[in-house]
């Protein structure tokens, strides 16, 4: 078995992943709301079932992490393995506690300011799609922006799947990528 490209083909299941574990989370919570609750809602300790989202969310984040060391060694990420470092604090502290805030806002915060770098420096490179990942991201972060100061919907989900969902395409391009070139 080739390690080499382990970290690539990660990142290509990144999304996968991310929906089935959502999807068992979500099962296991059925009163859960995306327009009205956000997804750290889940994790709550006041939820007796909150060792579904937390450990799921810890779980991913190594994985990002393995994935995004993968794309750091490759000149393909600067601040991800960071974000995912920041995802896993999510997880091990549920939103009642202190640090829960802080890390999911830089975790998104890192990630998209990574997509937008490494964006610009591909799209330096000739790689022309560069450019409009690093457009993207900062449109996902003014639309998160937007829908949490316009209170859009109740929760928070909606924002924070629309940032995930940027972050797992950009997972799935670098991956494409690192194949190509590994």
């Amino acid at each position: 078995m080739d390690l080499t490209k382990l970290p690539a083909r990660l990142s290509l299941a990144l999304p996968l992943i991310f929906v089935m574990g959502l999807l068992l989370v979500v099962s296991r919570n059925p009163w859960f709301s995306f327009t009205g609750n956000a997804l750290s809602d889940m994790g709550s300790i006041r939820n007796p079932v909150n060792y579904y989202f937390n450990g799921f969310l810890m779980v991913f984040a190594v994985l990002g992490f393995i994935a995004a060391i993968g794309a750091l060694r490759n000149g393909l990420s600067y601040l991800m393995p960071l974000a995912m470092v920041l995802l896993f604090l999510v997880g091990v502290f549920p939103e009642e506690y202190a640090p829960h805030a802080p890390a999911a806002v830089f975790f998104y915060v890192l990630a998209l300011a990574d997509i937008a770098i490494v964006g610009i420096k591909l799209g330096r490179s000739g790689t022309s799609a560069g450019y409009a990942w690093s457009v993207l991201a900062v449109i996902t972060f003014a639309m998160m922006l937007y829908l949490v100061k316009a209170r859009v919907f109740k929760g928070l989900a909606i924002p924070e799947l629309i940032g995930a969902a940027t972050i797992l395409a950009w997972f799935v391009y670098v991956g494409m990528l690192q194949l190509r070139n590994l």
